[in-house]
């Protein structure tokens, strides 16, 4: 099988990969908690500034820079689609200000940060077993933990597809998506699509074999315990939380969504 459900390759060292998961997990709550209670521009750039704070500590660049990559296209389609729709419907581009466009795309970003930590400097025997902690039922953790485990695959998939663009002679950079839109996302998504594709039905076939749906307790070979590092981690992202909320209040915006 070629996605392993669990992978046995340590992580790099650092105080993010040493946290307790259930810390990561409260910060990933608090971060999109405060981006649905928070609606204007300050409190949106308190969160995506301290969230990427966050996220730098992976010390993975490479990573994030791809993630910024993805989130570029998406804002991007997401751009012409609000253009086609300006063009076909003029009222409903009446009530939409550079504010209002700005939002969803910081709230975006300040999920991006907390979640991508939260996938990428975790175990799955760890995650799985935070999750079970919850006292959640089967068919809800085991999807959540597949698709924290998704991502670091993805992003293996992403750089194996590039490097495969690149040995048959086509560079995959700003450049050319800029010159040709069209065939660059042709060439990177269709086969990213496929391996995507197959990549989920392995985990989760993985992840039955393992036996995760029988009701047994996991036993991860390394258990970390709760520090006082974990509650400091937690204390600041309810400080940065409670300071976002407190621009939402002292300093006005919209109501919840984004819409007045």
């Amino acid at each position: 099988m070629q996605a392993s459900y669990a992978s046995n390759r340590p992580l790099p060292q650092g105080w993010l990969y040493e946290a307790d998961v259930r810390a990561k997990i409260g910060v990933s709550v608090l971060a999109s908690l405060g981006t649905l209670a928070t609606s204007n521009l300050e409190g949106q750039l308190l969160l995506a500034g301290a969230s990427l704070c966050y996220a730098l500590c992976m010390r993975r660049p490479l990573a994030l820079l791809a993630a910024y990559g993805v989130m570029t296209v998406m804002i991007f389609l997401a751009m012409g689609c609000v253009w086609i729709m300006g063009k076909f419907s003029p009222r409903l581009m009446g009530g939409m200000n550079f504010i209002s466009l700005t939002i969803p795309f910081l709230r975006m970003l300040t999920m991006m940060h907390v979640v991508l930590p939260l996938a990428l400097s975790s175990r799955v025997q760890n995650l799985l077993d935070a999750l079970r902690g919850l006292k959640l039922p089967f068919c809800i953790y085991l999807p959540a933990a597949v698709i924290l485990r998704f991502i670091p695959t993805f992003i293996n998939d992403v750089k194996q597809v590039t490097e495969s663009l690149k040995m048959r002679g086509y560079r995959l950079n700003p450049w050319t998506m800029t010159r040709h839109p069209a065939l660059s996302m042709r060439l990177l998504l269709t086969p990213l699509l496929f391996r995507s594709l197959r990549t989920s039905e392995d985990l989760g076939v993985a992840a039955e074999l393992k036996g995760l749906g029988m009701g047994e307790k996991l036993t991860p070979y390394r258990k970390r315990a709760w520090t006082s590092r974990d509650s400091l981690l937690l204390a600041a992202a309810l400080l940065v939380v409670t300071g976002a909320i407190a621009c939402q209040y002292t300093l006005g915006g919209t109501t919840l969504g984004g819409m007045r």
